[in-house]
């Protein structure tokens, strides 16, 4: 390669860049954030406190001019009711295609109903379950679609209960079924059970301290910036 052609290619990089940085300066970064309790930011105590969200926002206004989040989230969402708003509700229909970003943690409450339904509950009968959750999961990827073409973020879950054996058994499997999906980008957070005296104050409860949002906003901050390396 010619010393030409080399100087010609850094001048095209540096323009793209250039008018990229142009074309962002000085507008919002519009995120949606849709979920469970954790999107609400529900502490240990069942008090609605400081958010990933929060963390993730508080972040990002420090990189960039305005960060407007919208939150449709509710401490009882699940994938069905996620999909049946999403179908009724022209307001999140045209958030989702206003949005820079989509962050989704959604799925927990569908297992909790769903074994909540069945006697003498068996491995055979969750993987019935996570079979059905799985479909639904399929069903709303696809509905969010039409409306949302940017990077989907989904959090997964992590097992807090150590005595219940077919609850952590259906998160892990929950887990494996969003990170096998190409269809989003996967934010891992299961060990964060495995240092509960940081990111739990309650151990009777599945809600993390601010300590433990805040770990799930810088897992979610870590995930983004990969993703616009390889861009």
């Amino acid at each position: 390669m010619t010393k030409t052609i080399k100087l010609i290619i850094l001048i095209i990089i540096s323009c793209s860049v250039y008018f990229i940085y142009q074309d962002t300066k000085g507008k919002n970064m519009n995120i949606l954030n849709i979920g469970d309790g954790l999107a609400v930011g529900i502490n240990s105590y069942g008090i609605k406190e400081y958010s990933y969200i929060d963390y993730y926002k508080d972040y990002l206004n420090k990189t960039k001019n305005v960060t407007i989040v919208n939150n449709y989230s509710r401490k009882d969402l699940s994938i069905d009711k996620l999909l049946d708003t999403i179908k009724t509700n022209p307001k999140l229909r045209r958030s989702l295609n206003e949005a820079h970003e989509l962050i989704i943690v959604v799925g927990y409450n569908d297992i909790k109903y769903k074994m909540s339904l069945e006697n003498n509950i068996t491995k055979t009968k969750i993987d019935y379950i996570m079979e059905d959750i799985n479909k639904n999961y399929e069903e709303l990827i696809k509905e969010i679609r039409k409306y949302y073409k940017n990077n989907i973020y989904i959090i997964g879950y992590y097992n807090h209960s150590i005595d219940n054996y077919y609850l952590n058994y259906s998160i892990r499997k929950l887990n494996n079924i969003l990170k096998e999906n190409p269809e989003i980008i996967f934010i891992n957070t299961e060990n964060i059970a495995n240092n509960p005296d940081k990111y739990f104050s309650n151990p009777n409860s599945y809600y993390p301290n601010n300590y433990g949002y805040e770990e799930i906003a810088r897992r979610i901050i870590r995930k983004t910036l990969e993703k616009k390396e390889k861009l």
